[in-house]
């Protein structure tokens, strides 16, 4: 653990955390659309993002979720720094950095298990791998937001739209449905997006 945390510290001495979402986010669009492309008939109101891991682009895809991953962790790491204030309480920010480690710790597990129906073992850990995942994702968006509208330096838009993402995760984890879950997606894609530029701009 201070093995990692000194890894970290490294890379946010030598970039923002807005830059680590920023990249993360072109890594993940860029590995998405590469297999999208490389995989034909696909419909993203009948499948699930997953199946892009085992068609013939599968391994952009899962690439993408490993390195956009790994890149993510300053990201989140960075924010829940920028959090800490007198107003908002410490261990519940601690436990939002933990929440948001774990999803994308599993995150990465995803990619690194692909959606082999045929691979029993490979496709059970794929589905709960990705199940942890999304819950810790609801957990981490809805503290953060919480903890958001404590300190003055976020502003009650970031707060709110955290709110909204958590849901739409929520949405996705009761009707397992592809649509949902590309909502999801480009949702929480446009929550990182928002809270990089929000650090990079006021430098934290």
């Amino acid at each position: 653990m201070g093995r990692g945390r000194k890894i970290i510290d490294k890379l946010l001495n030598i970039a923002s955390g807005g830059y680590y979402g920023i990249i993360s986010i072109i890594i993940r669009i860029t590995c998405d659309f590469i297999a999208f492309l490389l995989t034909p008939g696909y419909n993203m109101s009948e499948n699930m993002i997953s199946e892009f891991g085992r068609g013939p682009g599968g391994i952009f895809f899962n690439l993408g979720l490993i390195i956009s991953g790994i890149v993510t962790i300053p990201f989140y790491v960075s924010l829940g720094r920028a959090l800490k204030c007198e107003a908002v309480n410490e261990k519940l920010r601690k436990i939002a950095i933990i929440f948001s480690i774990i999803s994308i710790i599993t995150y990465i597990f995803v990619g690194i298990f692909p959606s082999y129906p045929e691979n029993i073992p490979i496709y059970y850990a794929h589905g709960i791998f990705g199940a942890v995942s999304w819950i810790t994702a609801v957990g981490y968006l809805t503290i953060y937001s919480f903890l958001m509208l404590k300190n003055n330096k976020f502003s009650k838009f970031q707060a709110y739209h955290g709110y909204c993402v958590a849901g739409t995760a929520i949405l996705f984890l009761f009707t397992w449905h592809p649509v949902p879950q590309w909502i999801m997606t480009f949702a929480i894609i446009s929550w990182v997006l928002i809270n990089s530029v929000f650090i990079l701009h006021y430098k934290l």
